[in-house]
């Protein structure tokens, strides 16, 4: 045996043993179609988890914001990001209700105030009711973490205090907000968020459903004038999703950091939204380039009374889902648990970031 081939079967051999050099590690650019402008705790909060996805993966995973809609309208995210138009998007449940009605429970009118009981309720329900998870997955889409708007309140032109100054009221709004508000006697009025600035300018409506941080960051105050603190519960069917394909495609390391990451969030976003409120009240009541926002405190009987006309959301829901032949009952019975889990824990321990 000559030299050459002893050297070449040792080095065949070395390789054998030693195994195949390692794969380069894949990256993963991602881009991100958001609804809203990078501003707001939202936003903010948004970035903070771009960065903290890059850092923790050693750049394995960046995120490419396109923000206001710029890759696609809001309405088209979830098709987007389920066909890989969009890799990563803002998935906004009322914008296409029949495509996620489960998760529409997740906008019940009254359904709870507190942007942190709220979110992490929804994103634990996601981990534990699969006709949840079921419906996103048939859009090709994993949904990493929930949002919220926060509280809904009223913006409007003039002073809504009662049902009274509700009736006849020209109000924008959504999902079971439109039916809240009708069945108080306003007429309600179908307008995209990013269309709303315009519709206060030219009259077109009088008011709107709203939430104190966007206000500001929409720049609606300095088309209205007066905010109603009426706290009709939340938008929290509402979240970053991502492609299914790719989502299962990733190596699981890059999973468990996303997932942790993305689970993080909702307390940085939480905290983020609760501090911007009392900074955003402060500001739009001294008033900015000369426009002031007046706060009205709903009477607590007259929040009982708006209130008092939720129900018929919900109920309708449950008969929705029982058509579809999901046990609705089973589901609200899932949340309302959830809900007050995290409610007590609020109440005992306080907020993460406070304890």
């Amino acid at each position: 045996m000559t030299n050459i081939i002893r050297c070449t079967l040792g080095i065949l051999v070395a390789a054998a043993l030693l195994g195949a050099p390692p794969a380069a590690a894949q990256n993963y650019n991602l881009r991100y179609s958001d609804i809203g402008p990078p501003r707001g705790p939202r936003a903010k909060s948004l970035m903070w988890w771009a960065e903290q996805l890059e850092k923790r993966t050693n750049s394995q995973v960046k995120i490419k914001f396109f923000w206001s809609q710029s890759l696609v309208k809001g309405k088209a995210t979830l098709k987007a990001v389920g066909s890989g138009l969009a890799e990563t998007g803002t998935i906004l449940g009322i914008y296409t209700p029949a495509d996620l009605p489960i998760w529409n429970l997740a906008n019940a009118p009254f359904g709870g105030g507190d942007p942190w009981v709220g979110m992490h309720t929804w994103y634990e329900m996601r981990q534990t009711v699969p006709a949840l998870r079921a419906e996103t997955t048939k859009k090709r889409v994993h949904i990493l973490t929930n949002f919220t708007t926060g509280p809904v309140d009223l913006l409007s032109k003039d002073p809504i205090l009662s049902v009274k100054d509700l009736k006849g009221k020209k109000i924008r709004a959504t999902g079971g907000f439109t039916l809240l508000l009708k069945s108080l006697g306003a007429v309600p009025v179908k307008i995209g968020f990013g269309e709303l600035y315009q519709a206060l300018d030219r009259g077109t409506i009088d008011g709107t459903i709203n939430y104190i941080p966007f206000v500001k960051s929409y720049k609606h105050f300095e088309v209205a004038g007066h905010l109603t603190e009426a706290r009709m519960g939340q938008v929290l069917g509402y979240g970053a999703g991502i492609n299914l394909k790719l989502w299962k495609s990733m190596p699981a390391k890059i999973r468990g950091v996303m997932t942790e990451v993305s689970k993080g969030f909702i307390d940085k976003y939480a905290q983020a939204y609760l501090e911007d409120v009392t900074k955003t009240r402060k500001a739009l009541t001294a008033g900015i380039g000369g426009k002031r926002v007046k706060f009205h405190k709903l009477d607590p009987a007259e929040r009982k009374r708006w209130a008092s006309k939720a129900e018929a959301f919900t109920q309708g829901w449950v008969k929705k889902m029982k058509k579809k032949g999901v046990d609705g009952e089973k589901i609200l019975a899932s949340f309302r648990r959830i809900r007050g889990k995290f409610r007590k824990e609020l109440k005992s321990k306080g907020y993460p970031w406070t304890r």
